[in-house]
């Protein structure tokens, strides 16, 4: 839902109330860094098993073939019809199959994809990163120098997916920490839970109240989430039982598929408004407020959700191959 919430809230209009915009976007921005802490967790719970041209092969089916196929339309719409905000001024200079290609490689032609490219970079460094879980875990330490880093660069740079992957690594790697040290971590974030919360609250003031950068206060924040969140998951598992399987289950779908919704929402209500076609550029017709975006993005994941049960229904046992869920 955070990473919903983090690509609707361009598509609202905030400009009589920016506070109050960049407060829901600083709590939801950079979701993904939860994904790759959750990524990083499950990637050493299952590494009893792991074979690494396996799971290569896993991974090709379940998370790069879903990426291109649901890529298609997106390549269509920005090689032949229009073209993407944001792209490098010679992009479109260059044949359209060398544009394709940049475009899976960044993965600019839908907002969310980049996540595809920078993950890929991580199932290539899994030996690297299975070694030091298993022979040398002291090498966890390296987490603290890592985010100090990560926080001074910020998430975006000139290498896409590389400078990504750089700037996420210490949440992977968090990830992967807290699974190898279950006990002692959750010990410690019983003990410094009020630490982790006055990091995340200040980190969060940082985004608000818009402080000079660097330091990025967005990856401290969420990381200090990630241990509190697991921590809260933890201790009211009991209550929570398996009522967040199906959200589970469909999530990566949702993240692949999401941004289409979006799009199509906006298309729709900037033609109601103003009565024109969306060209891509402003089309924030819709005034911001906390319960248009929960509308907005509430909309957005019954659709997506919606999508994703009708594909499975009619795809069966393909469905992760093709929708990713």
């Amino acid at each position: 839902m955070g990473i919903v919430m983090a690509h609707t809230i361009p598509s609202l209009d905030w400009s009589h109330s920016p506070l109050t915009g960049r407060f829901f976007d600083a709590l939801v921005n950079e979701s993904s860094i939860f994904f790759f802490f959750i990524a990083g967790y499950l990637f050493q719970h299952l590494s009893a098993r792991f074979v690494f041209k396996h799971y290569l092969r896993q991974k090709l089916m379940t998370v790069i073939l879903p990426y291109l196929i649901l890529s298609v339309p997106a390549l269509i719409i920005f090689t032949q019809f229009t073209q993407r905000t944001g792209m490098w001024p010679w992009f479109y200079q260059l044949p359209v199959w060398e544009q394709v290609g940049m475009f899976l490689i960044t993965g600019k032609h839908l907002a969310p994809l980049w996540f595809v490219p920078t993950i890929s970079l991580f199932y290539l460094m899994a030996p690297l990163l299975l070694w030091i879980d298993r022979s040398v875990p002291r090498l966890y330490w390296m987490i603290i120098p890592l985010l100090i880093l990560s926080t001074y660069l910020g998430r975006d740079g000139p290498h896409g997916p590389l400078d990504k992957a750089i700037y996420l690594l210490p949440a992977y790697l968090m990830g992967m920490a807290f699974s190898h040290h279950k006990e002692q971590g959750m010990a410690l974030v019983q003990r410094w839970w009020w630490a982790l919360l006055a990091c995340a609250a200040v980190c969060c003031a940082g985004v608000v109240l818009q402080w000079a950068d660097p330091p990025h206060y967005q990856l401290p924040m969420k990381m200090a989430a990630c241990l509190l969140l697991v921590y809260l998951l933890y201790r009211q598992h009991h209550r929570v039982g398996h009522r967040l399987d199906f959200v589970a289950e469909v999530s990566f779908g949702i993240f692949f598929i999401h941004a289409y919704f979006i799009s199509a929402i906006k298309v729709t209500t900037v033609y109601l408004v103003e009565g024109s076609i969306y060209q891509g550029v402003g089309g924030e017709v819709i005034r911001g407020s906390a319960p248009m975006l929960l509308l907005y993005a509430g909309s957005v994941l019954v659709l997506s959700t919606a999508f994703i049960w009708v594909s499975k229904k009619a795809l069966g046992n393909r469905s992760r191959k093709i929708i990713g869920a």
